[in-house]
């Protein structure tokens, strides 16, 4: 008599939609989804086992079916957010009872389609296991069984759209004061934007003339002991170029040293080419500086920004007859945004500077000529004039949108 062996696998995904759509009006909540897959085998005296690694490729082909609904919960969220968008043009009680009727209709479209998800899924789970038996014996008359159950929630209309339309006038002075500072404290950043440039560029020209200065320097160090023949000298490696300098004074003939103590003539070469690049350090070493304390000071002030953009994004939040509250908070969510992105990038190069001064150690002898350049010529590739470009815009829209909005409640 055939003997059947049945085990279980289980897992869960704790929220379907892991890339949840930025949506203005709408707050879309979690779906948890609980699977659970069963196989079923036969044997004639004894049932095989069912290895862990097959359940495993079981699962795969659930969460691959799966991940068709995340897109069509995106999908339908987006949609709606648009429509609502459309409605809060005219921010009236009527309107958002709409909205909300609109919202109720694609929570229930979406649970239709969750409805299918269990058989969609039962479906590829067969179809894998079909294929995994066409080469295993042991699997030819496995059966299977998949059960999924969902935790849902609902996408509901955001709590300040309800705000948005509860009254129809606002006194805005305080909110238009805030507006202000954020675009003051924009303007100056502008302006100190436009310095950290030039710095920038400074720094590249002070560490471009040191390191012509330290092979020049190198270079009139062995002239001064008569070693004219340099090939084989790259003074592009201050190290070894000098520890081949020193070689060819401890093989020189009588007629380079004329007399002279070849050790006295190596502590002379080196005691020179050192004193010359140490002079020629404090240039760029003050570059760094200014460059270092220009950036820290940028840095304060984009984190400013951040508190004031915080400030208005909160009393937006909050604003029971502010018609342009939605959009005002959402351009400061923008600015919040940019802001970090800026003062991750001003972080990243007050840190090479801290790895420069490194380089510059050793009265110099130490730095890498390739390696510091480029790193000083990545600072433009990650500019952030371009996220400041973005944020005098948001910084704009925001003002320019209080100030009428003051003008209409005058």
């Amino acid at each position: 008599m055939a003997k059947t062996n049945t085990e279980q696998h289980k897992f869960y995904v704790v929220d379907l939609v892991r890339r949840k759509p930025r949506t203005q009006f709408l707050e879309i909540p979690k779906y948890r989804v609980d699977v659970t897959i069963e196989v079923t085998t036969k044997g004639t005296f004894k049932a095989p086992p069912i290895p862990e690694s097959l359940f495993k490729r079981l699962e795969t082909a659930a969460r691959d079916e799966l991940e068709t609904y995340e897109k069509i919960i995106a999908s339908e969220a987006e949609r709606l957010d648009k429509k609502i968008a459309d409605l809060m043009a005219q921010p009236t009680p009527a309107n958002l009872k709409a909205a909300e009727s609109l919202t109720q209709g694609v929570n229930q479209s979406i649970k239709n389609a969750l409805a299918s998800a269990e058989g969609a899924a039962q479906k590829a789970v067969e179809a894998r296991l079909k294929k995994e038996a066409q080469g295993d014996k042991n699997l030819k008359e496995a059966r299977v069984r998949t059960g999924v159950k969902w935790t849902l929630g609902v996408i509901s209309v955001a709590g300040n759209v309800a705000k948005l339309v509860a009254t129809a006038g606002a006194d805005v002075t305080s909110y238009v004061a805030i507006a202000k500072t954020l675009y003051d404290l924009g303007s100056d950043l502008a302006q100190q934007l436009k310095t950290e440039e030039k710095l920038r560029k400074d720094l590249n020209a002070a560490i471009q003339s040191f390191i012509t200065l330290r092979g020049t320097a190198i270079q009139q160090a062995a002239a001064r002991q008569n070693i004219t023949d340099l090939s084989g000298i790259d003074v592009k490696k201050p190290k070894e170029a000098l520890a081949g300098i020193l070689n060819k004074i401890k093989t020189a003939g009588e007629e380079v040293t004329k007399g002279k103590d070849k050790k006295a003539m190596a502590r002379d070469v080196l005691d020179f080419a050192v004193k010359k690049i140490k002079s020629g350090l404090k240039d760029a070493e003050e570059a760094r500086k200014k460059y270092r304390e220009h950036t820290t000071r940028t840095r304060h002030r984009t984190d400013a920004i951040s508190v004031q953009a915080g400030k208005l994004q909160a009393a937006m939040k909050s604003a029971r007859t502010l018609k342009e509250g939605v959009r005002v908070g959402a351009e400061c969510m923008a600015v919040k945004r940019t802001v970090s992105e800026m003062a991750a990038k001003l972080d990243t190069r007050e840190k090479y500077l801290d790895e420069m001064q490194d380089l510059m150690k050793a009265n110099g002898l130490e730095i890498d000529d390739r390696t510091t350049i480029q790193k000083i010529q990545a600072l433009d590739k990650t500019t952030i004039l371009t996220n400041a470009k973005d944020l005098g815009s948001a910084l704009k829209t925001i003002k320019g949108t209080l100030d009428e909005i003051a003008k209409v409640a005058a």
